[in-house]
């Protein structure tokens, strides 16, 4: 529900991006009203990217015990990518 209209505004918004220099690209991220909503696209994309790859894990791994250890995998996976992508998101604001 969330990520639809968030993901159109990443695509404005990286389209308005392309005619900047990199000072000026910089302090439109860096803007609250800029960054605000891509940290929330970066933590609700990830968080839907995690249940998808739960579920083709799922679908086509046939024992339990190597399905719960790969979600576990993935699940860390992509925490870590959460992590650095909010990271530089907030060295970029700060």
């Amino acid at each position: 529900m969330l990520t639809l209209p968030l993901m159109v505004y990443c695509v404005y918004l990286l389209g308005g991006l392309v005619s900047l220099d990199y000072e000026a690209a910089r302090q439109l991220i860096a803007a609250p009203s800029t960054a605000l909503p891509l940290a929330v696209l970066i933590t609700a994309g990830m968080f839907h990217a995690a249940l998808g790859i739960a579920v083709i894990i799922e679908d086509y791994v046939p024992l339990a015990r190597g399905r719960n250890g790969l979600i576990l995998c993935a699940r860390i996976a992509l925490g870590g990518i959460a992590l650095v992508s909010l990271t530089a998101l907030a060295l970029i604001t700060f």
